[in-house]
């Protein structure tokens, strides 16, 4: 009797031992598939990210193009109205002639 019982308790540690190793290449397999899962979301992300910010940085470039081009021709509107203005040269140098003797 007792050989049978240790030959139920061996079979039962075999059972345990494949048991653990079927355990073991299971965890082996989802890690493979997490890690696989993660690469792709990695990937995505990444490849969001990157059109998000190449169409912020072309809204960007838009902007400032813009608002250099506003910038130009304001300057430009203000030459063109002081080279228009009338001047007054004799008037200005009687200024200059009162304060400098002054």
């Amino acid at each position: 009797m007792a050989e049978k019982e240790v030959n139920t308790i061996t079979h039962l540690l075999e059972i345990e031992q494949r048991a653990s190793a079927m355990t073991l290449k299971a965890q082996e397999d989802a890690d493979k598939k997490i890690a696989a899962a993660k690469a792709q979301a990695d990937s995505e992300f990444k490849s969001q990210y990157e059109k998000i910010v190449n169409s912020a940085e072309q809204s960007y470039e838009q902007k400032i193009t813009a608002l250099e081009n506003d910038k130009a021709q304001k300057i430009a509107a203000y030459r063109e109205k002081i080279m228009a203005a009338p001047q007054d040269k004799p008037s200005f140098n009687s200024y200059l002639d009162s304060v400098l003797q002054a």
